[in-house]
């Protein structure tokens, strides 16, 4: 008799398994994320005319992305999760162990490039004493997509960069990638 109940029991169970699937969670598609090359360094030197070793406040680079995709609200939008990261050396002019990282996460139109939306942060690296190069991860940041029939996540670009300013943009540009 108590084998009896026991397998009864396990049948129950394993019936209990199949139920409504619904709730059950399904890849949720990603917008396409990627760096803006000519953003993706910036070199700070300390206010004056000479632009040298002497004078190298620091030198950073956004490395990668990680992150990822979930259902947001009603299956009406999406909510991407983005993790920037970073290497940070410190030159010879840096006062201080804190350098502070400018940059943005834009939101584009995949069809015409036209900008939907663009929020800036700025990520404190801390640099302990006697390091000169660091690799640290920035501040997650989540963004909400609103998708519909005629809406879909691969509408959307996600593209990040550093804020630069016109000058730091043209030397970048003069440079090349790294």
């Amino acid at each position: 008799m108590g084998w009896r109940f026991v397998l009864a029991a396990l049948g129950i169970l394993a019936l209990a398994g199949c139920g409504d699937t619904s709730n059950s969670r399904l890849p949720v598609a990603c917008p396409r994320p990627g760096l803006i090359a000519d953003g993706a360094d910036l070199t700070r030197y300390r206010p004056g005319a000479v632009r040298d070793l002497t004078t190298l406040e620091w030198d950073g680079r956004l490395t990668g992305l990680s992150g990822g995709c979930s259902p947001g609200r009603n299956g009406r939008s999406i909510d991407v999760t983005l993790t920037p990261a970073f290497v940070v050396e410190r030159g010879a002019g840096t006062e201080g162990r804190v350098v502070e990282l400018p940059w943005f996460v834009a939101v584009v139109n995949a069809q015409d490039e036209r900008i939907l939306s663009r929020r800036s942060f700025l990520d404190r690296v801390n640099f302990a004493r006697n390091e000169t190069r660091v690799s640290v991860e920035g501040g997650a940041v989540t963004l909400n997509l609103p998708v519909s029939e005629t809406r879909r996540a691969n509408d959307y670009r996600i593209l990040v960069s550093f804020e630069l300013t016109e000058d730091e943009l043209v030397q970048n540009r003069r440079r090349g990638p790294r």
